[in-house]
């Protein structure tokens, strides 16, 4: 019995609409990507930020305030050997691209004991989402930045590496691109484990690259909620 060449028609009108369909999915894809780099991808910092933002010696003046806060509020941290800031503002979705790194430092050592885990947060956020961030990380130390502390934050996410000393050994980001990707991935676990090690390791300022970050609020500019 022959077949009339119209037969198969409907079978080409699916073909078809598959292929609108995937070709409308991909560049939906693609034009998401588009947008998320154009929104989320800048400098960790900014071309006119202020010098001291790319000083060694002035981010680790800060940071040893910091540490000097961290103690008096957490004196049971203070024997530490090794402490991580996590520069962490939860109004920024660049914070999920970077989990990862946080987590594989936070589960190698989740005592803390050895390596103290402090969760920075903006001056302006309020005490209600302080108090969820401690309940999500209950190994974690969860304050907010002080303009006391004098340290230049430009973006987030990002993190600081001390010695008990307070000698700084690496500040600034995760890593770059859109998605804070890194060669090594245990670059950051390495580190600490040469401090533990008693071994010297920096000063690193890795600041110079773009990547999935938001700038870090200005209080003298935003309100608290």
């Amino acid at each position: 019995m022959s077949v009339s060449p119209g037969t198969d028609i409907p079978g080409r009108k699916k073909t078809l609409l598959v292929s609108v369909l995937i070709f409308v999915w991909l560049a939906g894809s693609l034009f998401g990507l588009w947008w998320f780099q154009q929104q989320s991808l800048r400098p960790f910092v900014e071309a006119d930020a202020p010098a001291e933002s790319r000083s060694p010696d002035i981010v680790e003046q800060g940071l040893a305030a910091l540490l000097k806060r961290v103690s008096a509020e957490y004196p049971e941290s203070s024997d530490a050997l090794v402490t991580v800031v996590h520069l962490w503002n939860p109004d920024c979705l660049c914070n999920n691209v970077s989990a990862r790194h946080t987590r594989a430092i936070i589960e190698q050592w989740p005592e803390g004991d050895e390596v103290r885990f402090v969760i920075l947060a903006p001056e302006t956020l309020p005490e209600n989402r302080l108090a969820e961030a401690r309940k999500l990380n209950p190994n974690a130390l969860v304050m907010r930045a002080s303009a006391n502390d004098k340290l230049p934050l430009t973006a987030s996410p990002g993190l600081a590496v001390l010695s008990q000393n307070a000698s700084l050994a690496y500040f600034g980001a995760y890593g770059f691109g859109a998605l804070c990707s890194l060669s090594d991935e245990a670059l950051f676990t390495n580190m600490i484990e040469r401090l533990l090690a008693g071994e010297s390791y920096g000063p690193f300022l890795n600041i110079a690259g773009s990547g999935c970050f938001c700038a870090w609020p200005d209080p003298t500019q935003l309100p608290v909620e």
